[in-house]
């Protein structure tokens, strides 16, 4: 319904003299002879004033106007009306299901962020017989329907129940020949190719939605959206945990031995640390604030390190190892 007063600018509390000041107003300003771009706004005008210039009209109008019940076109209320419009509405508001799949990163490159193509599949409406499924005949259970009545109970408990057509699943129709390109199922698999950008500090079990790059549903001719499942590869020297970061350090027992300091890898660059004297390998190494990056602090850097027995070493270089451990258990007593 056309709002009368919005067009002739004026408050729905407007005297019949205020209203017709406005549209004298307006009626200068686009008509034709004068303004030759203003002739639909002209005949707006025109058609508003006609309406609400008339103090009948404009309470015939006000009442309609302000009853969502009452038909403009059929002078009263229709009940087929209000159901198609909520039916209509409801399909409008339907939406396709999401398309969940899992999406692999490493622990560095949700330290940085990172931009990657994935490829993967959806179900798609098949081009050779347009979603039908192939060539179709009406359903004869529910006569192209699509549901048929019930009655249940008996004497003036009876009532007719309206139910989706078993036989036809409530298409209204059935396949008589199938479709070759998708064996009658009206969607084919296809393949996609997407590029996405994960931002800095994804971790396990984050979504991240893609708009409109799912399957195909003809039922309301449209594609549900994409969901990225983040999943935290553990196949790498890196693991995340929460906002830390952590590294598997593998060492050597004479590099353990002998070695003061060792590199460590990390996303932005080699660290040489020194190794403590002390060291306890079942109590990780911590750096400080060199962990994820967030806008509230940084996490921190964790060092595993675990021994190994490296190398076959000889009797020779064994037995020298024992002799100076001999001499340095017996300085520091």
């Amino acid at each position: 319904m056309k709002n009368y007063y919005e067009i002739l600018g004026v408050d729905e509390t407007a005297t019949q003299d205020e209203i017709k000041k406005a549209y004298r107003q307006l009626s200068k300003q686009y008509h034709p002879d004068v303004n030759p771009e203003g002739e639909e706004k002209f005949k707006d005008i025109a058609e508003a004033y006609d309406i609400i210039g008339d103090q009948s009209k404009r309470e015939d109008y006000n009442q309609k106007k302000n009853n969502p019940f009452t038909s403009m076109g059929g002078g009263g209320f229709d009940i087929h009306d209000m159901f198609e419009h909520m039916v209509n509405n409801q399909r409008q508001t339907k939406k396709a299901p999401d398309k969940v799949i899992d999406f692999e990163i490493t622990p560095v490159e949700s330290y940085f962020g990172v931009k990657k193509d994935i490829d993967f599949e959806i179900l798609n409406n098949c081009g050779g017989c347009n979603g039908s499924g192939g060539d179709r005949e009406i359903c004869h259970t529910c006569n192209g329907h699509g549901f048929i009545i019930r009655n249940f109970g008996t004497g003036m408990f009876q009532q007719q129940v309206q139910m989706a057509c078993q036989t036809c699943q409530g298409a209204g129709s059935q396949i008589k020949t199938s479709c070759n390109a998708c064996n009658g199922n009206g969607r084919k698999k296809e393949k996609q190719t997407i590029s996405v950008s994960i931002p800095p500090n994804a971790d396990d079990g984050n979504f991240m939605r893609i708009k409109g790059k799912g399957d195909y549903y003809a039922q309301i001719n449209s594609h549900g959206d994409l969901l990225l499942k983040i999943v935290m590869s553990e196949r790498t020297i890196f693991l995340k945990s929460g906002m830390d970061l952590i590294y598997n350090k593998k060492l050597d027992a004479v590099e353990m031995l002998l070695s003061d300091t060792m590199e460590i890898e990390h996303p932005d660059g080699t660290l040489r640390i020194s190794v403590p004297k002390n060291m306890d390998t079942e109590k990780p190494l911590r750096i400080p604030n060199k962990g994820y990056r967030t806008n509230h602090g940084n996490g921190n850097f964790y060092i595993k390190v675990s021994v190994n027995k490296g190398e076959e070493i000889s009797d020779e270089v064994k037995n020298k190892i024992k002799e100076l451990l001999k001499q340095t258990d017996n300085v520091t007593n």
